[in-house]
């Protein structure tokens, strides 16, 4: 993973997770990202919700990355906006402590809460202590780390 100290960007992606099967996949798409030459944000991944918080200081835009289960197909990508009301569905529970919506509440209360917040939720199967993850998360952990990276270009270059 990249040193945040010498990565000097205002985007923060984190990724949430577990060493648990399908519950990897935020953990894996930061891992990633951070092997990407120029990549323009800092990655961070998440083990305890708190730690977030910490790492927000000077943060304008925060993607986190997160495995869910709402019953779409296994493998779905999801993508909301904070302060929508279904991240506190999605994202409540957690294999990791607080959950993600536990930590951005946090965050709000602390006066730290970047203006730009995007969920992005991957449809896991289960987060049984497995070490590998499906092939259906896998691909998705794939396309979404392609997507993200994408996105984060066109912010420099715009």
């Amino acid at each position: 993973m990249k040193d945040r100290r010498k990565t000097r960007s205002d985007v923060v992606v984190a990724g949430f997770g577990s060493p648990h099967g399908d519950d990897q996949v935020g953990w894996r798409v930061v891992a990633t990202l951070a092997r990407r030459p120029n990549l323009a944000a800092r990655v961070l991944a998440v083990y305890e919700a708190t730690q977030l918080v910490e790492d927000l200081k000077a943060c304008r835009k925060l993607i986190v990355v997160d495995g869910c289960r709402t019953g779409s197909p296994v493998g779905t990508i999801t993508r909301l906006r904070w302060p929508d009301p279904r991240i506190a569905r999605r994202h409540n529970h957690s294999t990791h402590g607080v959950g993600v919506c536990g930590a951005l509440q946090l965050a709000e209360r602390l006066g730290r809460m970047p203006a730009d917040v995007e969920i992005i939720g991957v449809e896991v199967r289960d987060c049984a202590p497995e070490p590998e993850m499906s092939s259906e998360v896998l691909q998705a952990m794939f396309e979404l780390e392609a997507l993200i990276f994408s996105e984060l270009r066109e912010v420099v270059h715009a």
